[in-house]
């Protein structure tokens, strides 16, 4: 009643701006301070746990990438080979070592620079380094402390210095392939100055800042490297050490801190972020100043402006409710009209609505065309199901034309023929068969066994050798056709290319922990050294997209052949995972030894 009994609009407009925003901006002023202040200690711990998180994902996957680009050659032959050498034989000593340097040592570390040294010592006390200072320093390390306990292969050790530079050392198990036992010990020691870059730009602020410390208690890796290798302050070992993760308020040298943590799985670290409360806080009284006097000028200018501003957008409103109800109608045509050179909300709204009445125009006209399209692509279908059953009469005649071959052979008592025309019949059938791709190993043999039987018809003095139990074979898994270009390979490339007559193929397997090895003999003429180094870093390799040969190889037979291992390679690998596929095992004048690892299924049922 006060506000109407006022005569003049300055009063009753400077009363109703007292009443209904000085007050209430006074009053929760103190309000809006104490929740802002809490608001940018929610945000900054969000935003260091959020950067913390990206530290510890790209720690994990740092540490998992040098265990995965570690793992092949834990089998590697040379390490093997280097596994059994004595100190006393010194010249097999030297001439492993040198291959394990540049074909092992040289791989692992290349490109990356944070690595300072890397070295492999067998139980035997042999060494392998790419460092001279490196290897004479291992000689002072307790390798029993060193060495990963317990079903642990790989162990993050305490720092130690080089030259000035701190060095984290990571330990790794090798084991002998045939007794799986610890049989030597491979150590990557990394230059954690290369390291702290990690964490140089994860601070939050100008004051903030980020370390990590080790499972041990103990500064792993600081901003300052004077901290490195020191013990952790007090309120870590009180209110830190046994947590994952969180946040809390801490007092360090009589400065209040907000502190943010969290625990990296893999390698026992703690990640912690420092920010100065003073730093989160310290604008905040200028900010509110500035934003009194803001607002009190905005206030003043949007009591003049509000009227025709309002009268002005509502009309605006009105007008594009009315074009969307008769759009919603069925109207598609009704277009807003947009001022030439307006670009306020308004006209962006009205845009908006002509591109989608523009767009549900096209979309209509659009859907009408896919139900033409689609009744079209029936059509089609239906003619494509028609001449797939015409073209089931083919294989019907071949096989009833290799079955009148047969009895004419049994009624003139010609068995080889009859042998072969049964053979090729039942080669085809299982070639052309359709359906599912994954079949048994049990399948494949049998199918091979058949392709056998015609080639020893055509080779007398073939000898082939399948040394296979049988009855484990239907456990294991494989793919249609994956053995035959295998074998195919040994006449063509093995015999063929180089005028041998085919005298001998063999095939043997044995069922292992984690699949089934298969191996393919032969007796023939192997490929270069380099050509199956290539295809063996091919097989081993993770992509998906590659040749396995040089762009300049000129013979075509042989890029085909080695092509259709890749391909055998790549099938198996997509289809059962990385862990399967092909690997040549020695290729020479005496033969060539290609295994395949296949996977193995416990109750005897394929996959569909």
């Amino acid at each position: 009643m006060t506000l109407f009994n006022l005569k003049t609009i300055r009063a009753k407009l400077i009363l109703l701006f007292t009443v209904f925003f000085l007050l209430p901006f006074v009053l929760f002023g103190s309000i809006w301070y104490q929740r802002s202040t809490e608001l940018i200690e929610e945000n900054a711990i969000a935003s260091a746990q959020k950067s913390i998180g990206q530290a510890n994902t790209y720690l994990n996957y740092y540490f998992d990438d040098i265990e995965r680009r570690t793992l092949p050659y834990i089998t590697h032959p040379l390490i093997q080979a280097f596994m059994k050498i004595t100190p006393e034989d010194t010249y097999q000593r030297y001439a492993i070592t040198t291959q394990i340097q540049s074909q092992v040592i040289n791989q692992i570390i290349n490109g990356k620079k944070e690595i300072y040294g890397l070295s492999i010592i067998s139980g035997n006390g042999v060494v392998a380094s790419n460092l001279a200072e490196t290897m004479d320093g291992l000689t002072n390390r307790d390798f029993n402390q060193l060495e990963p306990k317990g079903d642990r292969k790989t162990k993050f050790n305490t720092i130690h210095w080089e030259s000035g530079i701190p060095l984290l050392t990571i330990s790794r198990k090798f084991s002998d392939t045939s007794t799986y036992r610890t049989d030597g010990l491979m150590f990557i020691d990394l230059r954690l100055n290369e390291l702290s870059a990690l964490i140089s730009n994860i601070g939050s602020g100008q004051a903030g800042f980020t370390w990590i410390s080790d499972g041990e208690g103990g500064i792993l890796l600081h901003p300052d490297q004077s901290k490195i290798g020191q013990a952790v302050p007090d309120w870590y070992k009180n209110q830190i050490q046994n947590k994952e993760r969180g946040s809390l308020i801490a007092e360090d040298s009589g400065v209040s801190k907000l502190i943010v943590f969290e625990r990296t799985p893999s390698t026992g670290w703690t990640l912690v972020s420092e920010v100065p409360l003073a730093e989160l806080t310290g604008d905040l009284f200028a900010l509110r100043n500035v934003t009194i006097v803001i607002l009190s000028a905005v206030t003043l200018i949007s009591l003049l402006v509000l009227g025709g501003f309002t009268l002005n957008l509502t009309n605006a409103l009105s007008h594009l409710g009315r074009l969307m109800k008769r759009a919603g109608s069925g109207e598609m045509f009704v277009r807003a009209h947009v001022r030439h050179g307006r670009q306020d909300e308004t006209s962006e709204l009205y845009e908006s609505f002509n591109h989608m009445v523009e767009k549900l125009q096209r979309l209509i006209e659009e859907i009408h065309a896919s139900e033409l399209r689609k009744k079209e692509l029936i059509i089609k279908q239906r003619e494509t199901m028609l001449k797939a059953m015409q073209a089931q009469i083919n294989p019907h005649f071949l096989y009833n034309t290799l079955e009148v071959i047969n009895s004419y052979a049994i009624l003139e008592n010609v068995m080889p023929i009859s042998r072969m025309a049964t053979s090729l019949a039942a080669l085809f059938r299982y070639s052309i068969t359709s359906g599912d791709t994954k079949v048994t190993l049990y399948e494949e043999m049998k199918h091979i066994e058949t392709y056998l039987d015609i080639q020893k018809e055509r080779f007398e003095h073939l000898t082939v050798e399948l040394q296979v139990a049988w009855n484990e074979l239907p456990n294991v898994r494989a793919l249609r056709l994956t053995l035959q270009p295998l074998v195919e390979n040994v006449f063509r490339h093995a015999y063929e290319k180089h005028e041998r007559y085919p005298d001998y193929i063999g095939i043997q397997g044995e069922a292992g922990e984690t699949g089934y090895r298969l191996i393919v003999m032969d007796k023939g003429e192997g490929m270069p050294p380099a050509v199956m180094e290539r295809l063996n870093r091919s097989f081993q390799s993770v992509s998906e997209e590659g040749d396995p040969l040089p762009e300049n190889e000129q013979d075509d037979a042989s890029r085909s052949g080695r092509m259709g291992l890749w391909n055998v390679h790549q099938r198996l690998r997509l289809s059962f995972g990385g862990g399967y596929g092909l690997h040549i095992l020695k290729s020479d004048e005496e033969g060539t030894w290609i295994e395949v690892y296949l996977p193995i299924v416990t109750g005897g049922k394929l996959d569909a």
